[in-house]
């Protein structure tokens, strides 16, 4: 396996188990790509999901960090995706630093895309036909399936904010991402005593 591309902040989980999960949850590939929309349909999370799918693979086609951030800042929950992802010490976030850390997550997150994008190649998307509602969330399948064959069945969850839809989860191989990068968080702020202006500083100053 290539080196952490993030020596910064810790794997806390086996790379190789989670590694095509998380680039065939996040719609990544390099050539060859094909989406496969739902068929008509009066459901708008559908059409959001095929909207975004066709974003994604396009920032994915050139492995674009630029397209990859603008994908995360406008289609994704990014400030609540955020929040979570400090678990247990986001009361420890100055008011003053939260642009600042909301900013370095979203670039953290560019760059991990933008290293998966070179390793894996995606040859097809299939948006599911329906999406269902559990309490304030969204959910919709998809199917994606690599060029080497292998498939993954991705569920994303979906939220609104603000009146508008927005990506607040995905799960692959059994992994909730978001639930992901909480732990590698927790730890890393738990390695710097407990601060989260350590977390900051790193995803500022990494470029």
């Amino acid at each position: 396996m290539k080196q952490n591309p993030n020596p910064n902040l810790p794997e806390t989980l086996s790379r190789r188990k989670v590694l095509a999960g998380v680039a065939a949850s996040t719609g990544i590939g390099i050539s060859g790509l094909a989406i496969t929309p739902a068929h008509a349909s009066k459901d708008t999370i559908v059409d959001f999901m095929n909207r975004s799918a066709n974003i994604l693979l396009k920032a994915a086609l050139n492995s674009s960090p630029k397209e990859f951030l603008k994908f995360i800042m406008r289609y994704t929950d990014v400030g609540g995706i955020a929040i979570y992802s400090l678990g247990s010490y986001r009361s420890g976030l100055e008011k003053k630093y939260e642009k600042t850390y909301i900013r370095g997550m979203a670039r953290h997150i560019t760059r991990y895309f933008t290293y998966q994008s070179r390793q894996y190649r995606i040859i097809k998307v299939e948006v599911g036909k329906k999406s269902w509602q559990v309490e304030d969330a969204y959910y919709i399948d998809t199917k994606l399936t690599l060029v080497n064959g292998a498939s993954y069945d991705v569920l994303w969850q979906i939220v609104r904010r603000k009146g508008r839809y927005k990506i607040a989860n995905v799960r692959v191989l059994g992994f909730w991402l978001a639930k992901f990068q909480r732990i590698q968080f927790e730890t890393y702020i738990s390695k710097q005593g407990g601060s989260v202006n350590a977390l900051v500083a790193v995803l500022q100053n990494r470029k």
